[in-house]
């Protein structure tokens, strides 16, 4: 996921969601993540079956080959869901593993439509390969034909990181916007989430302190500017980026990644689902 070349190229496939070969989303059931199915709470007559949308990069996606018999997030929020309002909860996860970006999301959104219309709750997960660092020149600065590396890590500064994220948020806005628009004037929970760092603590990586600080100062950016451009078009933010890195950003996300150090292993997506549980259910309970 990490659409770094650089470091993809002498790696694992994997940051910002370019996580390996194209694979057909799948919908997986609450308990695995191999197979469809729905989230079942106590029997109830509170009516009829609610349906949970994600959509976005691999992060959400969860894939068997990333993190072997983990929960999605997805699912486990489907279960919270429905515990919560006492109703079933179908969930379709429409996230896609290809290294999806918020350009093409955009792009696709349209082929989405009849989904989010229907949808009573939707999640938006779409940060890990549009964020400056997963650029084939961030910040401007030139990559190491032979090993991909970045050359010149100086460029990478507060400045770039506020610019980069300001150059962002009118496609953010537009995602959001035309999201919320499918639900305009039906209860809906909408809740998006910001990214993590998976560089900070990254062994195939191998940052400087220095440099560990210079992606800080892109995470902090982009995070922010992805939940204020949510919460303007009436989404929720999901703060994974301060769960998995601390309140300074500087922490690293160590077991809550997964072997990759890339995707949430089972432990993440435990978290992520917290993160999101702690939103509430308003106003669908």
């Amino acid at each position: 996921m990490r659409l770094l070349g650089w470091v993809v190229a002498v790696g694992v496939a994997a940051l910002v969601g370019g996580c390996g070969a194209a694979e057909k989303p799948v919908t997986s059931p609450s308990s695995s993540s191999s197979a469809g199915s729905t989230a079942t709470p106590a029997p109830s007559a509170s009516g009829a079956p609610l349906s949970l949308v994600a959509i976005g990069d691999s992060i959400p996606f969860n894939s068997k080959d990333d993190c072997p018999n983990c929960t999605a997030f997805v699912y486990q929020y489907g279960d919270a869901l429905a515990k919560a309002t006492g109703r079933t909860v179908q969930p379709n996860n429409l996230s896609d593993h290809t290294g999806l970006t918020l350009p093409r999301l955009l792009e696709n959104l349209d082929s989405l439509s009849t989904d989010l219309a229907g949808a009573d709750a939707i999640i938006v997960g779409i940060a890990h390969n549009s964020i400056e660092l997963g650029t084939d020149a961030p910040c401007g600065s030139t990559l190491d034909p032979n090993t991909g590396a970045l050359t010149d890590w100086t460029k990478v500064d507060k400045a770039c990181a506020t610019r980069s994220a300001a150059a962002s948020r009118p496609r953010y806005d537009e995602l959001f916007s035309k999201v919320a628009a499918q639900r305009a004037g039906k209860p809906t929970i909408l809740i998006a989430l910001n990214k993590y760092n998976d560089w900070v603590g990254s062994s195939s990586l191998n940052l400087t302190a220095d440099q560990a600080t210079r992606t800080v100062l892109v995470h902090d950016a982009w995070s922010a500017m992805i939940c204020d451009s949510a919460k303007a078009h009436q989404f929720s933010c999901a703060d994974i980026y301060h769960a998995f890195n601390g309140p300074t950003g500087e922490k690293p996300s160590g077991d809550l990644l997964a072997d990759d150090y890339t995707h949430p292993s089972q432990k993440g997506n435990d978290e992520i689902t917290r993160v999101l549980v702690d939103l509430g259910f308003a106003p669908l309970a």
